[in-house]
């Protein structure tokens, strides 16, 4: 009991950080505001979220305000995202489309139902319904997902000195909870693909990270080390904490390459992720493909060059020219004793 108890307490803690307000400048302002109409199956009634206790097969509309304080009308995109996590190890709301994970069996994104937009009007007030179907057969663990909402672009741009602006955009996201039950479920990951890839065109290893149990996974830290086959010193290495996981969720973990080349050949990448008591550990090789190298080198920006080998070779091409004036002098000094 005292165990869910503490898997409760971690999960409020994450789920409260999901009301949240985004905006993409320093002078953001919303021009609506969002409320969530809490239910009675809401598990915590002081939570400004959903967190709900639900059954198979239920269906249950949610409903939530949106408030418009201008002499306007204003004109709402909403949608039911399913929680997923990004690649910076952060539970993201904002997808309207992301890529599912192959063990999520019940995306929040399908089993909710809501319009695409809403008109608010001016110096008034919308409800927004959202319905919402439970699967039918019974599960543990929980669903998570958010109510995304965003002011409508419509077009406009902006016209300063220095040329065209595009306007802000900013977003509300209220967050969604559905649990069955209060059965603990442990969790659990695996390392999925390593390779080598690009981030903002620099080389980066990626080894993707999976959460395959409906948990959300909080305070992960992750360290990662990479080796040459058959060597015992770190040529890389990467170290995160306090990273989330979605449930039933992956995502690529990135191991910086120093701007350096990816050079072909075979390697090995150890990791330990850690979480609360769990701890997952993987020693797996890997191998960078030589016309893969070439291509991501090419493309790859700020690149430090590694001229070893031409070095290695303009020294092989000065001995054999030194050898080969010795060689041609020894023989002239002969020629001449002879002569």
């Amino acid at each position: 009991m005292e165990k869910l108890v503490a898997v409760l307490a971690v999960i409020s803690v994450m789920i409260s950080g999901i009301l949240i307000h985004t905006e993409t400048s320093k002078a953001a302002e919303m021009n609506f505001s969002v409320s969530a109409v809490i239910p009675d199956n809401q598990i915590d009634k002081s939570k400004t979220y959903f967190e709900l206790r639900m059954k198979p097969n239920q269906v249950q509309e949610l409903e939530v305000v949106l408030t418009n304080g201008l002499a306007r009308a204003v004109t709402v995109e909403t949608s039911a995202n399913t929680a997923v996590t990004n690649d910076n190890g952060i539970v993201d709301y904002s997808n309207k489309a992301p890529k599912l994970d192959n063990t999520l069996q019940a995306p929040f994104s399908k089993i909710a139902e809501m319009p695409s937009e809403i008109t608010v009007p001016a110096k008034g007030s919308k409800t927004v319904k959202v319905k919402v179907t439970m699967p039918s057969a019974p599960f543990e663990g929980f669903i998570l997902g958010g109510i995304h909402f965003s002011e409508k672009d419509d077009g406009d741009k902006k016209e300063s000195g220095e040329g065209v602006q595009i306007k802000n955009k900013y977003a509300y996201v209220i967050g969604v909870i559905l649990s069955e039950n209060d059965v603990a479920v442990e969790p659990d990951m695996k390392l999925n693909t390593i390779k080598p890839d690009q981030v903002n065109y620099r080389n980066v290893l990626k080894a993707n990270l999976q959460n395959i149990k409906p948990v959300i996974i909080q305070n992960l830290a992750v360290e990662a080390h990479v080796y040459k086959e058959g060597s015992d010193k770190a040529l890389y290495s990467a170290k995160q904490d306090t990273l989330r996981m979605a449930p039933n969720s992956n995502f690529d973990f990135g191991i910086g390459w120093n701007n350096q080349e990816f050079k072909p050949g075979k390697y090995r990448l150890k990791m330990v992720a850690s979480s609360g008591d769990s701890v997952w550990k993987w020693d797996e090789p890997f191998e960078i493909k030589g016309d893969t190298a070439a291509d991501l080198n090419d493309k790859a920006v700020e690149l430090e060059k590694d001229y070893t080998m031409w070095y290695v070779a303009g020294g092989v091409l000065l001995a054999l020219l030194v050898f080969g004036l010795v060689f041609w002098l020894g023989r002239r000094s002969r020629k001449r004793e002879e002569d």
